[in-house]
């Protein structure tokens, strides 16, 4: 592949991922710590367990399977952690999982195959991953609406 597409791609990629890690963080930001665990309706998910699920996605997916982190994901407790952490502790756990996508997307060979087959090649995998934290990213928004409507009820 031609270097400077690589490069461009590289960017892209990178730059998509921080506006809606950047967005995220502004939903964040406008709720409190108790608002930011609440579940709008049942079932459902709060914005926090979004957050939790955001990150070990990331970090399995590209800290683990690609740099080699040694992350372990346990994926139900991303949905039904029983005791949750601060808004802050998981806001800076995507904080680090994002650093992990980013450093992939950085230094990855992006033509080759992903350990995670259904992925195919890494570029294909870092598009994946991006477009699932996008949809994410609009269900958090749309759950803060919800949630502040709640609490001003």
């Amino acid at each position: 592949m031609n270097g400077d597409l690589v490069e461009a791609i590289r960017a892209s990629l990178t730059s998509q991922m921080a506006s809606l890690h950047a967005g995220l963080k502004e939903q964040s930001a406008l709720l409190t710590d108790e608002q930011f665990w609440q579940k709008p309706i049942e079932p459902g998910n709060s914005l926090g367990h979004l957050v939790l699920h955001l990150t070990g996605n990331l970090k399995h997916f590209t800290g683990a399977m690609l740099l080699k982190s040694g992350y372990v994901r346990e994926r139900d407790r991303e949905f039904g952690e029983p005791t949750p952490p601060t808004k802050e502790v998981a806001l800076a756990g995507l904080e680090e999982a994002v650093g992990q996508f980013d450093e992939a997307a950085r230094t990855a060979d992006l033509l080759v195959a992903h350990p995670e087959a259904r992925f195919g090649n890494v570029l294909n995998a870092l598009m994946t991953l991006m477009t699932h934290f996008a949809v994410h990213r609009g269900h958090i928004s749309y759950i803060r609406r919800m949630v502040e409507q709640n609490h001003r009820a």
